[in-house]
């Protein structure tokens, strides 16, 4: 199916530029991890409002982020504990895919970070990947992943990838890069149907923690998230 070529995209990056100045990586050579991107609707994306990836950190530490797509990467960008960070969904091309990318310091350490993806098709397609962190079973070297991770379409129609807190959870997060070859089960990739392309997209790290509060200019405390 089109995301099994599409949503590899960021462990293959990972195995091709482990480094992490990923804007060197030419707009060919992702081609042609992802294969040939098939087209969305003809309706420009720009017409489609197609929302936000909002980035929540809620664990008790800083992370910095890297958001790399088709045309390069975003840089470094500090997201502080208990936090969020918020861009636009996009696409650099028809298909491609876009990698936030998650490490514990100021720059990307491979083996020590991890990735929420997502591609806009003919549906919204996204996932988790632990491709680069985890070995075998483990995922200890993965930010967040001691207190879980998440990513969502917000629409109850929306599936949900969530690996809980310190678990080994193959069938909500990749593991390998291959799971139907390696480990006999379905590829970990979640949807939103093509009539919900216009809403945001969650990721969360340290999931399993209290949710970020919401305050009024004021400073008033309004409701949990």
């Amino acid at each position: 199916m089109q995301f099994k070529n599409l949503l590899v995209l960021g462990a293959a990056i990972s195995s091709a530029a482990a480094t992490a100045d990923l804007s060197a990586v030419p707009r060919n050579a992702i081609e042609r991890f992802l294969g040939k991107p098939e087209p969305v609707a003809s309706r420009s994306l720009e017409a489609r409002g197609l929302g936000n990836a909002i980035f929540e950190n809620r664990c008790s530490y800083d992370v910095w982020i890297w958001s790399v797509d088709g045309k390069g990467s975003s840089g470094a960008k500090l997201v502080p504990k208990r936090t969020k960070y918020t861009e636009p969904v996009r696409t650099s091309c028809p298909g491609c895919g876009v990698v936030i990318k998650v490490s514990k310091t100021n720059q990307i350490v491979n083996g020590k970070h991890t990735q929420f993806e997502y591609t806009v098709g003919d549906k919204l397609w996204y996932d988790i990947s632990y491709v680069n962190c985890a070995k075998d079973k483990s995922a200890d070297n993965c930010p967040g992943h001691e207190k879980g991770n998440a990513m969502q379409g917000l629409d109850k129609d929306c599936g949900q990838a969530n690996c809980r807190g310190g678990t080994y959870c193959p069938e909500q997060s990749y593991y390998v890069d291959q799971p139907l070859i390696k480990l006999g089960i379905k590829e970990p990739v979640f949807a939103c149907p093509v009539q919900k392309l216009s809403g945001d997209i969650s990721m969360r790290l340290c999931s399993d923690e209290k949710p970020l509060a919401k305050r009024s200019v004021a400073g008033r405390l309004l409701i949990d998230e």
